[in-house]
């Protein structure tokens, strides 16, 4: 998952996480061994997401 999330550095993605119960939008700032840096979509935050808790993503290409 890691490498895979390190093809979407700077772009918006939409995160699930294996918690089921929300999922975050934002940038994709860094990408380190166990988290990411989520920069948020709208209120520009900063997240960081343990990857081994991320069940799935998507790249965000419409305008939200």
């Amino acid at each position: 998952m890691q490498e895979i999330l390190k093809d979407f550095i700077g772009k918006t993605v939409r995160i699930y996480t294996i918690s089921g119960v929300e999922s975050y939008l934002g940038i994709i700032e860094k990408v380190k061994k166990d988290c990411l840096i989520l920069k948020g979509f709208f209120k520009e935050d900063v997240t960081y997401l343990a990857i081994k808790y991320i069940e799935s993503f998507k790249e965000e290409t419409e305008q939200v």
